[in-house]
């Protein structure tokens, strides 16, 4: 639009002389049309500045001599141009954006809009100069904005306090700034009153609502924070700390469904975060949703948080899948998800190939569909796994549980061997696999021999592989 507006003439032309010689039709027209260009920039980080400067160019030719009163005024009605304060304003609140607030100070001052002019000074951290300009003008004219702007200086909840009494109840900023003061105070209640007394008048403020709802989530009212955050989404729907609160809201009343459904739009909008997630993951845990389980350990493998992915969570869903569990979320049962399982198993093993459980229980699902081979081989996979952690490990008490978990492995690894139809693998594994459990067996006992007391349990597992080292030999 505003281009259409903004046409000039290839010469001047002079149509009278008091108008001096013109390039458009219209003065006033053209003014609008690069006010409009202006507002149209300013959001742009490149065509910021120029905006800026055109701006001030506008303001500056209300100065100019011509063209005459009578030709800027002959659209006046319908061009809707602001008045030459208008534009001062606009100018002022631009360069408070863009940090320049020394400059926006001069422009606020000259206009003797107080409340922006303290804002700058207190922007600049110039919170002295700041305080001597409200109490200047407070004596002049006291106004529920400068309390505010003294009670922001000297932390003093009375000034917003006395702001609220002299609006006559109906300043909204007065009750946001004390709400905020006793937030930070730790003083909870206090705050939300505060809050819904702020938002009664003016509810278009979408962070006032957040805040609102975490204190409500602190003092356990899930139903208030559901309308809380139900409420800041709708005014912020990509606000995924919002959506994530709300889940969690719904969570703690009981209503999973509607916790999953919050809880995916958080993630859709922060899909980067971990935190939520995780937040994910536990509610499908909970509504035994078994893809969305799958889901939510795909997206931590992903963004790198392995070490997120616990043992426990893993063993249920592949159980869940082997067994073929009934009665899941949407009456599913668990063989309908063991293809997006073993797609999920082959992925985090191509980015992180250290975690013996996950060769573990891929080795399982394996067995379970019948690929024997493909078992075996992750089988031997979790044992180096395994090896490369176990004799690492300095806690006595994880290193029992190491120790366990590869005495079993190896069990598990010389039956598969023994079972019909791997005869032929037997040959090609027996004479490594029987090396590795004779060096296992041979590094406990040296660790035994020490002298430095050692668990029970560790002689069991020594017993146990020599056993299995006989059975092998």
């Amino acid at each position: 639009l505003a281009q259409r507006v903004l046409q000039t003439e290839k010469e001047q032309r002079e149509v009278d002389a008091a108008d001096g010689p013109l390039l458009t039709a219209n003065w006033l027209s053209f003014s609008c049309g690069l006010w409009y260009r202006c507002k149209a920039e300013h959001h742009r980080n490149k065509t910021r500045e120029r905006a800026a400067f055109q701006l001030q160019a506008l303001v500056d030719q209300f100065a100019d001599e011509k063209p005459s009163a009578s030709h800027r005024l002959l659209a006046v009605h319908s061009a809707g141009y602001p008045a030459r304060f208008h534009l001062q304003r606009e100018m002022g609140m631009r360069m408070m954006r863009m940090g320049m607030v020394s400059t926006a100070h001069e422009q606020f001052k000259s206009l003797r809009m107080w409340t922006e002019a303290v804002e700058c000074l207190m922007v600049a951290e110039r919170n002295v100069e700041a305080e001597d300009m409200i109490k200047e003008q407070l004596a002049i004219n006291e106004s529920p904005q400068l309390w505010c702007c003294l009670g922001d200086i000297e932390k003093e909840p009375k000034h917003y306090e006395k702001a609220w009494a002299l609006s006559k109840q109906r300043f909204a900023r007065a009750q946001r700034s004390l709400g905020r003061h006793y937030f930070m105070k730790g003083e909870i209640a206090r705050a939300i009153d505060c809050f819904k007394l702020a938002l009664d008048i003016n509810p278009m403020h979408a962070g006032i609502w957040f805040t609102k709802g975490v204190g409500e989530m602190r003092l356990e009212r899930y139903k208030d924070a559901v309308f809380t955050f139900s409420r800041c989404v709708g005014m912020q729907d990509e606000n995924s700390e919002a959506w994530a609160n709300l889940a969690a809201s719904h969570s703690s009343l009981g209503n999973l469904r509607e916790s999953r459904a919050c809880i995916t739009e958080a993630c859709r909008h922060n899909r980067t975060s971990w935190k939520m997630w995780e937040s994910f993951l536990g509610v499908c845990m909970q509504l035994r949703d078994i893809q969305g389980v799958i889901q939510g350990l795909r997206q931590l493998a992903d963004l790198g948080q392995t070490a997120r992915i616990q043992e426990r969570v893993l063993g249920m869903v592949t159980m869940a899948v082997i067994s073929d569990a009934q009665g899941l979320y949407n009456n599913s049962t668990g063989k309908a998800h063991a293809a997006q399982l073993n797609s999920f198993f082959a992925f985090v093993t191509q980015k992180h190939s250290s975690l013996p459980f996950v060769w573990r229980f891929w080795a399982e699902l394996q067995e379970a569909r019948g690929e024997r081979e493909l078992g075996l081989e992750s089988r031997f996979k979790q044992n180096r796994a395994l090896q490369a952690k176990l004799w690492d490990e300095l806690d006595p008490e994880r290193f029992g549980e190491l120790l366990g978990d590869l005495r079993e492995c190896f069990e598990t690894i010389a039956s598969t061997l023994r079972l019909p139809g791997l005869e032929e693998l037997a040959p090609k594994h027996a004479e490594g696999f029987g090396m590795s459990v004779r060096d296992t067996a041979q590094r406990l006992r040296a660790k035994l021999d020490t002298g430095l007391s050692a668990p029970a349990l560790w002689t069991e597992e020594l017993q146990r592989l020599e056993a299995l080292v006989a059975q092998l030999e």
